[in-house]
């Protein structure tokens, strides 16, 4: 991997790893380790930062000095960052995956693997730092459906705290809405649309560790669920009546959700987690449907989430 100094002159790397960072000091560490103990060596590291700390850009010079580093004078939320990134990258395939998450040794070489059998975009599994509730719960409810030990096989969306695409990919696709905390959903419904239908490589680990608490996770998922809904409304261009209707439904969906994750927690072998933490589940699914209800209200009543 060459210095930062050194990429004007050296041959570009085979594969880019964009990571957006916001005050990961405490966890960069670590996850910089993980990329050193990579067994496939050609990538270069970009890290895109916008927290108004230096202690990141330290950590990052010290652990992996020949990363690329770019401190935004911005507040950029996670997909921007990652935007930026990707202008940075010098690689034909991009890897994207987040500071809080430490990739397996052979997390690289099995995305790419995946890539060259002919996937465009590739999503790795998502494996757990912790063993509490609360972790337990907050990790299905993001990652049930990308959980280590489920099939190999296509899926809907393919979550950028573990994924690959090809540079023909991406630009087919373009770039991640920068103002949605949900732009890989959408990215990854415009992407299959395209040809590149997600494909799950459930070898490609990384392991992601939850902070916060029950209540933090309730707020973070009231607030996710109306930025999606927002999104949704937007971009698919939906009505009021469409609206109207997904209000009556509110209050089965917490539940529908829960069974389909109740569905891929069982498929991955993980069907005594979910259990022991459903109604945490069921608690985080209510706050996110509420978010997704208060945008619908408001398309309701004004004609615009």
């Amino acid at each position: 991997m060459p210095r930062s100094s050194d990429r004007g002159l050296a041959r570009p790397p085979r594969v880019s790893v964009v990571v957006p960072a916001y005050y990961s000091d405490g966890t960069i560490g670590e996850f910089l380790d993980g990329l050193r103990g990579q067994n496939y060596r050609d990538f270069e590291t970009v890290v895109v930062s916008s927290s108004p700390e230096d202690r990141t850009g330290r950590i990052v010079a010290e652990r992996l000095p020949e990363a690329e580093f770019e401190q935004s004078g911005e507040r950029l939320l996670p997909h921007a960052a990652r935007n930026r990134g990707v202008e940075l990258a010098r690689g034909s395939l991009l890897a994207f995956t987040d500071p809080d998450c430490v990739p397996a040794p052979d997390w690289l070489e099995r995305l790419v693997a995946a890539s060259d059998s002919g996937h465009g975009l590739v999503v790795g599994a998502m494996a757990l730092r912790g063993g509490s509730a609360y972790e337990r719960a907050v990790h299905l409810c993001k990652y049930a459906h990308w959980l280590p030990g489920a099939p190999e096989g296509p899926r809907t969306i393919a979550p950028t705290a573990n994924a690959l695409y090809t540079r023909e990919a991406w630009q087919a696709t373009g770039p991640f809405r920068g103002d949605s905390f949900s732009s890989d959903t959408l990215h990854s419904w415009q992407a299959a649309a395209r040809g590149f239908q997600p494909w799950f490589e459930p070898r490609a680990v990384v392991a992601h560790s939850h902070g916060g608490n029950m209540r933090s996770f309730l707020r973070e998922r009231h607030s996710r669920g109306e930025d999606f809904a927002r999104m949704r409304v937007k971009e698919e261009g939906r009505s009021r009546a469409w609206a109207a209707v997904h209000l009556a439904a509110l209050p089965a969906i917490p539940f529908l959700e829960l069974a389909r994750l109740g569905r891929s927690a069982s498929r991955a072998g993980w069907t005594r987690d979910f259990a022991t933490t459903a109604p945490l589940q069921l608690l985080a699914n209510t706050a996110w449907a509420l978010g997704e209800a208060r945008a619908h209200a408001r398309l309701a009543a004004h004609g615009r989430a």
